[in-house]
């Protein structure tokens, strides 16, 4: 390597520190937006990690607000309805709570909470993922996502339980905080894309021998 190679924009070092910034940026504007919507929010901020930072595909900040518009209005319905899904959650955990400890049917309840939680939370980690590439209804895109928890169950409880790691972490250390607050989010998306993007792909349609689509199938390469 010469001298002038050390400076090169295409130096891997450079490239490195490129895409370590943009997950910086990506997670400082993913926290601003998701006060006006989870779902929006985090479908820009799969988008872009999975096309800019995995695939160095076009500006990550620009990818990020045109899925982030794209997808507002179903993204923000996708939020509403997770955000009933967890108040259920809570609900039915602190009715569970509420029974007679060791009976059987508290021992049945809590059992099928537990199922039913792991599976809505499971479900959340592919929903957002499934809107940023595909353009399928809201039930559509809840289906899909039941049916690929179950179908890579594997995947689904590692990816979950990435995530569970790091809020675990964060309540118990709050110095990590501040590592979530700078690249906690956007790092776990990239996480998770390792696994997720390889089950999207066997779920893209691939365009025929020949034929241009003049689609940018960047997620097939």
């Amino acid at each position: 390597m010469n001298f002038n190679d050390v400076f090169n924009s295409e130096n891997r070092f450079f490239s490195t520190m490129s895409k370590v910034w943009d997950l910086i940026v990506l997670n400082f504007f993913f926290l601003l937006t998701v006060i006006l919507g989870i779902g929006p929010a985090a479908t820009g901020l799969y988008y872009a990690v999975a096309k800019n930072i995995r695939k160095s595909r076009g500006y990550a900040m620009k990818t990020f607000f045109h899925s982030f518009r794209t997808n507002f209005k179903q993204g923000l319905i996708l939020g509403i309805i997770q955000a009933i899904g967890l108040f259920t959650v809570w609900y039915c955990f602190e009715f569970a709570m509420a029974m007679a400890p060791g009976t059987t049917i508290s021992q049945i309840y809590f059992t099928l909470w537990l199922i039913f939680s792991a599976i809505f939370v499971m479900m959340y980690l592919y929903v957002y993922p499934i809107l940023s590439r595909f353009s399928l209804s809201t039930f559509k895109i809840l289906k899909m996502a039941f049916i690929l928890v179950l179908r890579h169950l594997p995947s689904s409880i590692i990816m979950a339980a990435v995530l569970a790691a790091e809020i675990f972490i964060a309540s118990v250390f709050p110095a990590f905080l501040s590592i979530v607050f700078l690249i906690g989010c956007s790092g776990y998306v990239l996480l998770k894309s390792l696994l997720m993007e390889r089950i999207l792909r066997r779920y893209t349609p691939k365009p025929a021998e020949g034929e241009e689509s003049g689609v940018d199938a960047w997620y097939l390469e």
